[in-house]
């Protein structure tokens, strides 16, 4: 059977690499927050914060911007893999839709 809907499947491994690089992504970002809220309380005192505040708050951008992005990827990736879902329903009742012409020809003989 030929291979339909060349662009959804496309689109599907699109999505499916964008949420494995956002993925990576997030968490370099998270790591990288929590890096500099721990390391840098220089930054944080120029803004006016309290050092042990400081960290207190990249801690907390550090783990939600992991989570965040932890979302956006898994979200990325369940549409490429929804989109997949879709065309194998279809391809599977195209099947079924011919096996059930060729039994109804059949009998019809």
């Amino acid at each position: 059977m030929k291979k339909r809907f060349g662009v959804l499947r496309a689109l599907s491994t699109i999505l499916k690499i964008l949420g494995v690089v956002t993925a990576v992504v997030a968490v370099l970002v998270g790591i990288a927050a929590l890096m500099v809220s721990f390391s840098n309380t220089d930054l944080f005192t120029s803004m006016g914060l309290d050092a042990n505040l400081g960290a207190l708050i990249g801690l907390f951008c550090g783990a939600l911007a992991l989570i965040s992005g932890l979302l956006c990827a898994a979200m990325l990736y369940g549409y490429g893999e929804m989109i997949m879902l879709m065309i194998a329903i279809e391809e599977n009742t195209a099947r079924t839709a011919t096996l059930l012409e060729d039994v109804t020809k059949e009998e019809n003989k």
